[in-house]
């Protein structure tokens, strides 16, 4: 259905919703994802149950009106608990007609979704955007045409931006956010602006509030559905520098790197008040060697890296396993290889962090799920790391990072020493306390300083005095120990979470963001009275002893993950499930197209195997 510019003073259908997607889209830099944050938070504190995914271009400053520069913000609200964005977008808002036309490339619209596309620049671009609109009446979707007014637009040129802020006002009354909800939010995101140029910004808000009221003719209710006393809105990266701090780790050395800079730029901001420092090193090789030298300094520390950071870190990653020193790195995965996209999401760095070092390799990998757990993923980190003193990686991905989710708060420990840890956290991880005593290739493990307990240190063969060794004993010595910490790990691994009867025909298996889209999928599988289970692994490397035994339970194990594998190359992890447990584990579903997995496709996927496949 088309609707004109001239359509006036409407009557609005309130259709009320359990869920649904919407998008706002504008050139980069001028405030799209500023609008998308406003909104969540007026959805936050609504009661509103909200997911949030940005959009962000690759590119420093792309050209505008081309689809380098898409940037905005990809929102989902329900009134039920969420922790993935969901199958498809239900409305869009669009700035103009190349960012439409880029989107609506990506096939993640949905049936019946609803376009509002400002017109403002039809008149010196009519070809293109005759085109676009063919594509949506083609598609069968609801267009809306609009034109920011003629004193809005003033405003806007006298500011030289606040687009945002009117598109903001449409979304608003669309779904039904009073002005009294949203207003507190723009203030509190722009609070450093000047009173006159704010005031300006909120009128422009205003305006397209007003218009949308007289202009669309429909508007969708989330009903209320939490405490907003005890839940909060929060990112993955603002958990995990929380985590941080709560965890008692005082230095963090990196280097900026999408998408793990914000972990430096929200420290930078707070850790000095716990008493950490923040170290921005001259390249990622300096930053691992400054957290390895603090660590052996007998100071809690880490580093915070993506995909072609992690590469460069590799030496050193190495060099602390083979000297006993503890050590931390989060990956923050993007799409790969190489520089790839460093703005879309992906899980392929699975066997960068198991095997990515030359020799034998012993190395913890832990994965995060969901926001909560960046926030606990550093505790039980530093936990192990300085128990085994060997590195630990924590594995988050673009998705996680920068996608805003309503969680529980979550509970401060303060920890101080490793001891410190609580239960639950460590079985949140699903993990049981390490022994008490744990052997280590070198007997002395004192930090500098400590009388009579000067050691060497070296990346060298060392006996159990520290001395450096070249004998075969001793090196097969050395290997024996070092895997005999990893071998701890396992022996405390508990049984990972499966959802689903521990007798169904089929199977699926997950890490880290993955778990709430394999959740979902399940979930409605389930409620078809198909014969499905789900399972998930935060704990990704070592894997827990009985897994083998669990799939046996199961006529047919399958992986999803967001990495490339096809007939001939099964993905990372459907790869290390089959070294593990010596079981056929196909590669279901393994996309890399740097968007997230969906609860649909894996639903797909689930109905193939039961349905096609002879299970």
């Amino acid at each position: 259905m088309h609707q004109p510019l001239e359509k006036q003073a409407v009557t609005p259908v309130v259709e009320n919703q359990h869920v649904t997607r919407f998008e706002v889209l504008m050139d980069a830099g001028f405030g799209a994802q500023k609008a998308g944050e406003i909104l969540i938070r007026a959805f936050a504190a609504a009661g509103v149950h909200v997911y949030s995914e940005p959009v962000i271009p690759a590119e420093i400053s792309p050209p505008p009106r081309t689809p380098a520069a898409l940037s905005g913000a990809i929102i989902r609200v329900a009134d039920f608990k969420i922790g993935n964005i969901g199958n498809h977008t239900d409305l869009i808002l669009a700035s103009h007609e190349i960012l439409l036309e880029t989107r609506l490339g990506d096939h993640e619209t949905g049936p019946g979704c609803r376009i509002l596309l400002d017109v403002g620049l039809r008149k010196s671009n009519a070809e293109d955007f005759q085109r676009v609109i063919d594509q949506v009446i083609e598609r069968g979707y609801e267009l809306v045409e609009f034109e920011i007014g003629a004193t809005s637009a003033m405003l806007i040129k006298s500011l030289n931006s606040g687009k945002n802020l009117y598109y903001l006002g449409i979304l608003a009354r669309i779904y039904n956010l009073t002005c009294e909800l949203v207003e507190p939010e723009i203030r509190k995101v722009f609070f450093k602006l000047p009173e006159g140029k704010l005031a300006k910004n909120i009128t422009l808000f205003r305006n397209g509030y007003d218009y949308a009221d007289t202009h669309i003719d429909y508007r969708i209710e989330i009903a209320m559905s939490r405490s907003r006393e005890e839940e909060i809105l929060i990112d993955g990266n603002s958990a995990l520098s929380a985590g941080i701090i709560d965890a008692g780790i005082k230095f963090m050395s990196g280097y900026p790197i999408t998408p793990a800079s914000t972990v430096m730029h929200t420290l930078a901001a707070d850790f000095a008040a716990y008493g950490g420092i923040v170290h921005q090193a001259e390249d990622e090789i300096a930053a691992v060697g400054a957290v390895i030298g603090a660590y052996y300094g007998g100071t809690p520390s880490i580093t915070c890296t993506s995909g072609p950071g992690l590469s460069l870190k590799q030496e050193f990653i190495g060099y602390a396993a083979m000297a006993e020193i503890p050590l931390i790195v989060i990956d923050a995965q993007r799409s790969g290889p190489s520089t790839g996209m460093p703005t879309k999401t992906a899980q392929s760095d699975l066997p960068a962090v198991i095997f990515g070092r030359h020799g034998d390799n012993t190395t913890i990998v832990l994965s995060v799920a969901d926001v909560d757990d960046c926030f606990y993923a550093p505790h039980v980190a530093r936990y192990l790391t300085e128990k085994l003193k060997i590195p630990v990686i924590v594995m988050t991905d673009f998705q996680i990072a920068n996608s805003f989710e309503v969680v529980h708060k979550m509970a401060v420990t303060e920890m101080e020493a490793i001891d410190d840890i609580p239960d639950h956290v460590l079985q949140r991880f699903y993990i049981e306390r390490l022994p008490e005593s744990i052997e280590m290739v070198k007997d002395n493990q004192a930090t500098p300083g400590t009388p009579d307990g000067m050691r060497r240190v070296t990346g060298l063969n060392t006996d159990a005095a520290g001395e450096v060794a070249y004998s075969p004993a001793s090196a097969q010595r050395s290997h024996e120990i070092r895997n005999r910490k990893l071998h701890a790990v396992r022996y405390a691994l508990q049984e990972p979470e499966i959802f689903g009867p521990e007798d169904a025909d089929l199977l699926v298996v997950g890490w880290g963001s993955a778990r709430d889209i394999i959740h979902e999928a399940v979930s409605v599988a389930q409620s078809r009275n198909l014969s499905v289970a789900g399972l998930h692994l935060k704990i990704v490397y070592p894997l827990p002893l009985m897994l083998a035994d669990i799939f046996k339970r199961y006529k047919k194990v399958v992986a999803v993950e967001l990495a490339y594998g096809d007939d001939l190359k099964p993905a990372p992890l459907a790869s290390l499930l089959r070294m593990e447990t010596a079981m056929n584990i196909i590669s279901a579903l393994s996309p890399a197209t740097g968007r997230p997995l969906t609860p649909r496709s894996v639903l797909m996927k689930i109905q193939e195997y039961l349905c096609e496949h002879d299970i």
